[in-house]
């Protein structure tokens, strides 16, 4: 191989190299995909296709964030840490009428906090003997009447 040769070699190898590291790779896809609601004291996130999750695999996180102040209106919610939630089954709301079958921890991502229209992350929970695990996007849902009212 000549010197000309071993170089255009390890020039198309570094430019895969950079590739792979700029562009995320299919195991860094968002697999699950739903909606998020801001209440005054956390936010709802309605998350479906959650790998591992009992059918219809849809479940309900609550992010509780602590009122007074609360979210401030979708103005704060935590970002770029680990935040403990509970998780519910599909259909559920964090308003006592349901039991808590999960607690877990989901990150936000630091772009793509509200008043943005959509939150994009991770999430970890224990559910039935199983660490369920993944990535998520969701967009904004706004009720005319809010489900949750705080005082």
């Amino acid at each position: 191989m000549s010197v000309s040769q071993f170089g255009r070699v390890c020039g198309f190898l570094g430019a895969v190299v950079l590739l792979l590291a700029v562009f995320p790779t299919a195991s860094s896809t968002y697999n699950a995909t739903g909606r998020f609601e801001v209440y005054c004291d956390g936010v709802g996130l309605f998350l479906a296709n959650i790998d591992g999750a009992p059918p219809p695999r849809e479940l309900f996180f609550f992010l509780y964030v602590s009122f007074p102040p609360g979210t401030m209106g979708g103005r704060y919610l935590p970002q770029e840490q680990w935040s403990n939630v509970s998780v519910y089954p599909k259909g559920c709301m964090a308003d006592g009428k349901c039991e808590v079958i999960a607690h877990g921890k989901v990150w936000i991502d630091a772009d793509t906090t509200p008043p943005s229209k959509r939150l994009s992350g991770k999430y970890e929970i224990d559910l039935n003997g199983q660490h369920l695990k993944g990535l998520f996007v969701v967009k904004e849902h706004q009720h005319k009447n809010p489900p949750r009212v705080c005082m």
